[in-house]
């Protein structure tokens, strides 16, 4: 049986984080606008206890794209400048925060896994970042 589309697109979505981000950045003016800026910064991701299980095959020295919530993002306009100051583009061209579904994928390099804690490299997120989900690149 087909759905409704019209009752797709009205549908409510609603996640809940399995974890957050503790970065060195607290606010968006001194954050790098993509993980290649961030150098060797290094952040951590605190994972809820719940989900330990789910980290046992991660390791050191792999990547792995995170997908978190902005949570300090308020609105959106559907043309912006790139990186915040480069020529408009398209939103959907762009890393932009401030986005219909504030929600923002990066790619990071994992240091460390310290029970739930995984410290890593490609920091481009502010402190109290929620995460929403972890995968492997393949």
């Amino acid at each position: 049986m087909k759905s409704n589309l019209r009752d797709i697109m009205d549908e409510e979505i609603i996640f809940r984080p399995i974890g957050y981000v503790q970065s060195p950045y607290d606010d968006v003016s001194n954050m790098p606008k993509s993980t290649r800026q961030s150098g060797d910064v290094e952040a951590k991701m605190i994972i809820n206890e719940e989900y330990i299980e789910s980290m046992s095959s991660m390791k050191a020295g792999e990547e792995y794209m995170v997908l978190f919530y902005f949570h300090k993002s308020k609105g959106f306009k559907q043309r912006v400048p790139f990186m915040g100051n480069g020529p408009i583009k398209g939103l959907f061209s762009t890393h932009a925060p401030n986005r219909p579904n504030p929600i923002g994928v990066s790619t990071i390099r994992i240091k460390e896994i310290d029970g739930n804690v995984i410290t890593f490299t490609g920091v481009d997120m502010l402190d109290g970042t929620p995460v929403l989900d972890i995968k492997d690149i393949l």
